[in-house]
């Protein structure tokens, strides 16, 4: 009997070893030194392949020189590689030794990055209100909530000039979801491990993909041996929905919930799977926002202005990983804004990284908020929420996959961040010339002064966890003001347009846009603009054009069968010109192609008067590009989750062995 004890002992101890083998490498990202010996190929796919057969020669050699093996996961950037070699108690010494290797410019740990929200909590005062007004409290009027975004009086005479690309860095999106649908481009997966992916696809060792469908980032029990990140059994959070559709989805009164820029477009770049992701996944994502080139990667058609990133590591900048990237997007006219984290202490990367635009969280009084991380770094700070008035905000009852799409509440900076983005895309809407720098600045000037709750302390750096009233050396430049930062180019006057029920119309249905409020160079109220329709895309060459009803500040569009989308364009005399882009479909996801089509001629003049409406077939702008061809060695990170999963199976098994003993 003791004999049978001890075997089985044995055996559950090697299935617990080999259950969790699939994370036991180091991952670093090293970055090798400019050599006159060595061209730089560029990323096409055949230049790709030459630079893997380059990086495991010289990973080969480093290996034979410091006795040590190192696996090519992927190239990195320009230079770099992420690798994997081997953990223990002697890793640390190996990359300090690889730093001093002459080929060697820096080597460091592919840090994982985690989502910035806190659990979804049911707002006890926003539950009481039968009319949901309170589930906007930070749209809403100044004088009933002080530390509002004051959305509320910029949408009297204004809702965007024109579509703004925002990049939403996350775990992807629902595409299926109401708020979102109208508003999403076709973006990226750029999630490699498999685990981390959950999704199935991708191809040559990578999990990378055309799809940022978010399939879910819930974690069951198996998980928990698969990856020692996932913190404990959790349902999936369908964040990169909610930070979309809070940035740029389209209203539901109905539900109370309503985004920042009604008129943005959003590029959903996937970085964020089951259990976080990998801080060299997150670089790559934040130079393809930002029309930079990536191996293995398609080329991204439409730039970024605004890369909103609701995540983050413990930590500081690292400066070759995200902090170059970060550099990069800058330098190529991205503005990223990033999410203070939530620990209640100092900032965290990439939010305390050069160049990014860190923002803390305010609750409704005001207050930075207990749970916000706070700095010199923070430039701004916005509502995050409390238990008592959360964010609302789009999302899905799944615990593990989709199901129902719903509407939820959650607190955080993760939700702080996407209010600034959205604001700052509403400027670029205005002023498309604007530097990075120029936005930044006016997101600063024409935010308000804190408030100051008496009874609360003033932050100081021993205020750690807690409420407390916000300072500018520590919060920031103020609370984002939104009204203020558009105010701040009315000269040239406002041109309102928008939809209460957003820019979808079901084909042969009318939907009615308004102007009102609309100003003119003068600073007055115009009684009539004029509206007409460009870009329009047809399924069929003889289907009739989009009819109109004008009737002073309000149209009646009319969408018939054959027509798939157009960009609807209203002129106020002696002021600007606003335009939408509106997707004729049914109810469902709506096809990103299409809304790129309509893009496209605005980005290249139409948004100015050029262009004239179009009788023919509207061909997609940006199609399926394939799954990316970004290969190598995925060991490491938490890959191998079927393998994990036998083993649990296992250790289940030899539990119940051991159960069977004791009855004996």
């Amino acid at each position: 009997m003791q004999l049978r004890f001890a075997i089985q002992s044995s055996l559950f101890i090697l299935l617990v070893i080999f259950s969790t083998v699939s994370w036991s490498a180091d991952r670093w990202v090293i970055q090798f030194k400019e050599s006159p010996g060595r061209s730089q190929t560029s990323v096409n796919p055949s230049s790709l392949e030459s630079r893997k057969a380059d990086l495991r020669a010289r990973l080969a050699e480093l290996s034979i020189i410091h006795k040590r093996t190192f696996q090519l996961v992927r190239p990195f950037g320009e230079h770099g590689a992420v690798i994997t070699t081997p953990n223990g108690s002697g890793a640390e010494q190996a990359r300090l030794r690889l730093l001093s290797d002459p080929m060697i410019e820096s080597v460091e740990p592919d840090r994982r990055i985690k989502l910035r929200a806190q659990s979804p909590l049911i707002g006890l005062l926003n539950a009481l209100d039968l009319s949901r007004r309170s589930r906007s409290w930070f749209h809403q009027d100044l004088s009933t909530q002080p530390a509002s975004i004051n959305t509320g009086a910029m949408w009297t005479n204004f809702h965007g000039t024109a579509p703004t690309v925002v990049a939403v860095l996350d775990t992807g999106v629902l595409p299926s979801h109401p708020m979102l649908q109208g508003h999403l481009l076709s973006g990226y997966d750029f999630v490699a491990d498999s685990f981390i992916g959950a999704d199935g696809q991708g191809s040559a060792g990578s999990d990378r993909d055309s799809d940022p469908t978010d399939p879910g980032d819930g974690v069951g029990p198996a998980d928990l041996l698969a990856d020692p990140v996932c913190g404990g059994v959790s349902q999936s959070s369908w964040h990169g929905t909610f930070v979309s559709a809070l940035l740029a989805g389209n209203p539901v009164p109905s539900e109370g919930v309503f985004s920042v820029n009604w008129n943005a477009v959003v590029l959903p770049v996937r970085v964020l799977g089951k259990c976080g992701g990998f801080s060299s996944d997150l670089a790559d994502g934040i130079r393809w926002a930002a029309g930079l080139s990536v191996p293995g990667a398609p080329n991204n058609p439409f730039p970024a202005r605004v890369i909103n990133l609701s995540l983050g590591a413990e930590g500081a900048c690292v400066a070759s990983i995200e902090g170059a990237a970060i550099a990069a997007a800058r330098q190529a006219g991205s503005l990223v804004v990033v999410a203070a984290g939530n620990d209640g202490s100092t900032v965290d990367s990439p939010a305390n990284c050069p160049g990014a635009f860190g923002v803390a969280a305010i609750d409704q009084e005001g207050l930075k908020a207990n749970y916000s991380n706070f700095g010199s770094t923070i430039q701004l700070s916005a509502p995050g929420g409390d238990a008592a008035f959360p964010i609302w905000s789009a999302s899905n009852t799944g615990f593990s996959g989709p199901l129902t799409n719903t509407y939820n509440t959650k607190i955080g900076t993760s939700f702080s961040a996407p209010m600034v983005a959205g604001a700052a895309s509403l400027y670029w809407s205005l002023d498309p010339s604007a530097s990075v720098a120029t936005v930044e600045n006016l997101l600063k000037t024409s935010a308000r002064p804190f408030l100051s709750q008496g009874g609360s302390p003033t932050c100081t750096a021993d205020t750690v966890g807690v409420e407390c009233n916000c300072t500018r050396a520590l919060c920031g430049a103020g609370m984002l003001d939104v009204a203020n930062l558009i105010n701040s180019q009315a000269a040239a006057g406002l041109t309102n347009l928008f939809s209460n029920t957003g820019n979808v119309i079901p084909p042969g249905q009318t939907r009615t846009f308004s102007a009102s409020g609309t100003l003119n160079s003068s600073g007055q109220e115009v009684n009539a603009v004029s509206f007409d329709v460009i870009n329009v895309l047809k399924s069929s060459a003889d289907a009739p054009n989009p009819i109109l009803s004008v009737s002073g500040l309000e149209v009646d569009v009319t969408a018939p069968s054959g027509v798939t989308g157009f960009d609807l364009r209203a002129q106020a005399a002696n002021g600007r010109t606003a335009i939408a882009s509106v997707i004729v479909a049914n109810q469902g996801a709506t096809s990103p192609t299409l809304l790129a089509s309509l893009l496209s001629p605005l980005i290249n003049g139409a948004s100015t008067g050029v262009g004239a409406p179009s009788s023919g077939v509207g061909d997609a702008v940006v199609g399926d590009s394939g799954s990316g061809s970004a290969a190598g060695s995925s060991s490491g990170g938490g890959g191998g989750g079927a393998l994990n999963l036998l083993g649990l199976l296992a250790c289940l098994f030899l539990l119940r062995c051991f159960k069977k003993k004791n009855t004996v």
